[in-house]
Parts: C-alpha cells; structure tokens; sequence
C-alpha cells in the first residue's frame, strides 16, 4: 500500500471541512424556512380570529396577501340579487299612445305596491321585491283624453288569450317574481274590460276616490229660488245633491265617486214643481234652432271637479224628455 504524502493528507482536511459546512448550512436553511412557515400560519390564525371576533384588521397595515376583504362589486350583487324586475310593453286602443302610469300591486295586499310612469315610449320596467303581483296601466291624463275614470288596462288572461274574439277571461293573472330574476312580456294592455264588469282590477292608488261637478243656476224668471240639485249616477240607482238658497248662482257637488252622472235641478220652494236639466238643449246654446233635451252624461273624475255643468233647461215640455223625479221627495 502506497503511503498517503503530506500534501494529499491536506486536499482531504479541506475536502472533510467544506463537506461539513455545507451540512451545517443546509440545517440553518431548514430551520429558517420552519420558523418562517410557522410565524405565517400564526399571523393566517390571528387574522381569521380577527374576523370571527368582528375585529377589523389594523387600518395602518395593509392587508396581507393571505386575508380575503369583500368587494365592492360582490356588495353590488347582494343588493341586486334582493329584488326582481318586471317588464313589458304598452298600448293603447287609439292612434297615439298617451302617457300611462304603470303599478305593480301586491297580491294579497292592494294597500302595497310599486309605481313607474312612462312619458312617452312603449315599454316599462318596474322593481320589486320578490313577491306575487298583479300589473295594471293607468292613464295619467284621463280627463284630457276624454276618457272614463274607470277606463284602464291589465295583465289579465284576456291578454293571455291574445286578445282575440272568444277571449272574455279578464281576470288578473299573479306575476311570480324571484330575487334576482326578470319577469318579461308582462304587458298590461287589456283595455276591454266591459262596463259595469266586476274583474277584480284595483284603481289607481294616487287618485282620490271622489270626485265633484260644479256649474251655474238659472231660472226663467226675476229671482233664482231655492234649488236641490241631484246627481244622478246612470250605472245605478245611486244619487247625491246639495241644497241651494234663494238667489244662489252656482253650486257643487262634492264627494262623487268617479264615473258618469246626470244632473238635475229642482225647486224647493217659492215656485211650482218642475225642474231644470243639464241637456243637450243647454250645451247647443237653448236658441229657437236647440230642439234635443236629453241629458248630458257628466264624466267626474277622481280627484278633479268637472265643472260648467249647468242645469238651467226649464224648457222641455211634457214628453220631449224622460228626466228622473226628485229621488228626494
């Protein structure tokens, strides 16, 4: 065996040495990494505890990229996904569309519900809780258009149906809405609801219930005498009046439900029995040419006072009308 000289005995020294440190090296890295991993999980526990306990993290340090903050886009979605929309589309039996009032009225509940007005275009969009509803369209102006007070539309079956000959179902269909959701195609354009047809339809909630007439008093003579004047509702046998003093010009009538009437003056006292209409003979200008003495349907309004109704025909003879009697004697 040959002997190991000096200068080799040195190379292994060295060799043995950098072998050695190299482990010492590679323990210290191992046990950094373990100190560093625990103090992570640490600060991870602190911070989840942090949150249970409703505790905000400390506003001068910026969050860790371990913490999870809520956004405000996930905010956003929550509160959207709190309610649903209806939509659909409008109409109206004319060659224009007028500007309507579209309501959304909680099934079991008409004392709730929820509104938008539609100026000018023909489709709608409403916000709503989830919930069951039915729909309807109001018009905004309906004594400007002409219309009766009790002229509206729906979402019913009728609609359902199409709308064509046979379909005579105008009952209220429920819109089922869901968080979240949009209910479409719900088009409130039944408008054909017969009159005197009871369906179930609710009018519309931002309108006072009554309404009044007003107008002048004449007489044929050189005093106006004490008048009852009578509204007479032509849908019913319904009727109500006020009381008039000597010399009085004009009245009115308040606290009228919206619909159509007709109306009466008739002497109290100090002159003979007869009465006064509100005619056709009145609104032609009672002249020699004036010949038609039927009453005048008087559309009232809720809310509005329907005014110039006058009943000063004292002129139409026995059996050229066909005018109720004082439904108060």
């Amino acid at each position: 065996m040959k002997k190991i000289t000096r200068i080799q005995s040195l190379v292994i020294v060295v060799l043995m040495s950098f072998v050695l440190t190299a482990c010492g090296l590679m323990d210290l890295y191992l046990e950094i990494s373990r100190d560093d991993q625990e103090r992570v999980e640490e600060k991870v526990q602190a911070t989840l505890t942090a949150i249970a306990s409703g505790k905000g993290a400390d506003p001068t340090q910026a969050p860790s990229p371990t913490e999870a903050l809520p956004t405000a886009t996930q905010t956003t979605q929550v509160t959207q996904a709190s309610s649903g929309f209806i939509e659909g589309r409008l109409s109206y039996p004319s060659e224009f569309l007028p500007p309507q009032r579209v309501v959304a009225f909680v099934v079991n509940d008409f004392d709730t519900f929820f509104i938008t007005e539609v100026q000018s275009g023909s489709s709608y969009q409403l916000e709503v809780p989830p919930g069951s509803y039915f729909v309807l369209a109001y018009l905004i102006n309906p004594s400007q258009l002409g219309a009766g007070p009790d002229f509206f539309a729906a979402f019913s079956q009728a609609v359902l149906c199409g709308l064509q000959a046979g379909c005579d179902d105008h009952s209220l269909v429920p819109v089922e809405v869901q968080p979240g959701e949009t209910m479409m195609n719900i088009d409130p354009i039944d408008w054909y609801l017969p009159p005197g047809v009871d369906a179930g339809w609710p009018s519309d909630p931002l309108k006072a219930e009554t309404g009044s007439i007003s107008g002048d008093l004449g007489y044929p003579s050189e005093y106006i005498p004490p008048m009852r004047v009578v509204a007479f509702d032509v849908n019913s046998s319904g009727y109500y009046y006020v009381d008039t003093l000597r010399n009085q010009d004009s009245y009115q009538i308040d606290g009228l439900p919206a619909g159509t009437y007709h109306v009466l003056a008739f002497i109290r006292e100090e002159g003979p029995d007869i009465s006064g209409g509100f005619s056709q003979f009145v609104t032609c200008g009672m002249t020699v040419d004036c010949s038609d003495h039927s009453l005048v349907d008087v559309v009232v309004y809720p809310g509005e006072v329907t005014e110039n109704v006058d009943p000063v025909d004292f002129y139409a003879q026995p059996g050229e009308a066909d005018w109720p009697e004082d439904p108060t004697q």
